[in-house]
């Protein structure tokens, strides 16, 4: 029982939930007024709300035959009667019972999201309460919360597949239904990655092609969901197509990059899957940088999959997205693969640095902007700093290098802006050329 019951009243709620009426009855007994229903929990919950959970009939029959309370006049926070309540704890004697006394609770009460005791029943997998309120024709499996989610959606959603065959051998019609969003039980499945579920969904007539409000069918949705294997049924088993569009024009690979799965990026590659800009301009690598799967853009870049250097509609590379977004380490990253000479330029530093013996200055000096921008130093090169030798910060004066005709010392020249101090972009060197 939560704190928050008042203390004086705890012992009520627990003598609910161990079918204790002595308890109730001595107490209610010794008091001249006292008011039943004003007594709550955390979550307005009555005690007949808790008699109705924990199956005591017996409690609830002294509650509503003694005390005479009006049952159908007692909710939750949530807008849950206790027939919602009975139904969630799979209770079918206290549902019989109630639907029996009370002229008010029958089937189509709904709490506060639409939902009657039978989408509970087939939400919580109460196959007791789905069955009694199915056989006894009390709840219509067509019935559609606000939402317009039916039970079956519910089912599907939590693998509860009992409750799936028995809804279908009602109303076998309702297998393809689509709530206010267009998802169907087999949306819903995909999304949750029971494969057994799906299997049955579509041995009895669901469609994988069906598709939600953007578009997206059963295949977009096992990639953005992670679910390989269901990936992999969906498209060798039931010959899905593996670039389907939605209405973004995005594919099944730009959802498994979006989501960061890089083991579905793979399969979807080795089924020669396409690699196409969606309505923004996005390549998958422009989504997978967006989203920070730094796992996802080393597939795209070691496959050549994806050009570095693609813009979308507002001008904006991998990179640039995944900067927007905060992954400041992944841009840095990309825009050093988008530009191979900044790798053979650095390295060239670092041989002469090595040689020189260049002094490390403190990694806290400011490089001057104007100069920088006098001397044309790239935007790529701004975002990165140098890293040689014990993770120090590199920061190269002009004068500290001699001016010799070398070849090597050319290329350095060629490189190094004539400014004062400049930083060098930040790499990884893991480069070993001549034992250096």
């Amino acid at each position: 029982m939560t704190s928050s019951v008042n203390n004086k009243h705890l012992f009520l709620f627990n003598a609910c939930e161990q079918g204790d009426l002595e308890t109730i009855k001595t107490h209610l007994n010794s008091q001249s007024s006292f008011d039943i229903c004003s007594i709550r929990d955390e979550n307005q919950a009555t005690l007949l709300h808790y008699a109705s959970r924990y199956g005591y009939l017996h409690i609830l029959k002294y509650f509503i035959e003694i005390k005479y309370i009006d049952i159908s006049q007692l909710h939750t926070e949530h807008g849950a009667t206790c027939a919602h309540d009975a139904a969630v704890c799979d209770q079918t004697e206290i549902l019989q019972y109630i639907f029996h006394h009370s002229k008010k609770l029958h089937w189509t009460v709904r709490d506060e999201l639409g939902n009657t005791p039978l989408h509970l029943a087939a939400n919580y997998n109460s196959l007791n309460v789905l069955h009694y309120l199915l056989e006894k024709e009390y709840a219509d499996p067509h019935n559609q919360s606000y939402n317009g989610f039916l039970a079956i959606h519910y089912a599907a959603e939590h693998a509860h597949n009992d409750c799936i065959k028995l809804l279908l051998s009602k109303s076998p019609d309702i297998i393809n239904k689509q709530t206010n969003q267009l998802i169907t039980p087999l949306h819903l499945a995909c999304q949750n990655g029971s494969l057994e579920t799906i299997q049955l969904l579509i041995s009895n007539g669901a469609n994988f092609k069906v598709r939600n409000q953007n578009g997206s069918n059963c295949l977009h949705i096992a990639c953005q969901n992670s679910h390989l294997n269901i990936v992999q049924w969906l498209i060798e088993k039931q010959n899905a197509n593996i670039n389907e569009f939605d209405y973004m024009n995005s594919t099944p690979i730009h959802y498994a990059a979006a989501n960061g799965n890089e083991h579905i990026i793979n399969y979807l590659l080795d089924k020669q899957a396409k690699i196409i800009i969606d309505n923004n301009g996005n390549t998958p690598l422009h989504v997978a940088a967006e989203n920070g799967h730094h796992n996802v853009c080393v597939v795209l870049i070691e496959r050549n999959c994806c050009s570095l250097l693609a813009v979308n509609n507002q001008q904006l590379t991998a990179a640039d997205l995944a900067e927007n977004s905060g992954y400041s380490s992944l841009a840095n990253e990309l825009r050093l693969h988008s530009n191979p000479s900044l790798l053979q330029k650095a390295t060239v530093v670092r041989l002469v640095i090595k040689k020189r013996n260049v002094p490390r200055l403190d990694a806290s000096c400011q490089v001057n902007e104007e100069d920088l921008m006098t001397n044309n130093y790239s935007a790529t090169q701004l975002n990165h700093q140098i890293e040689i030798q014990n993770g120090q910060h590199i920061l190269i004066n002009k004068g500290d290098i001699s001016t010799s005709t070398s070849n090597l010392e050319d290329k350095v020249n060629d490189f190094i802006p004539r400014s004062s101090v400049v930083a060098v972009p930040k790499i990884q060197l893991n480069i070993r050329k001549n034992g250096i």
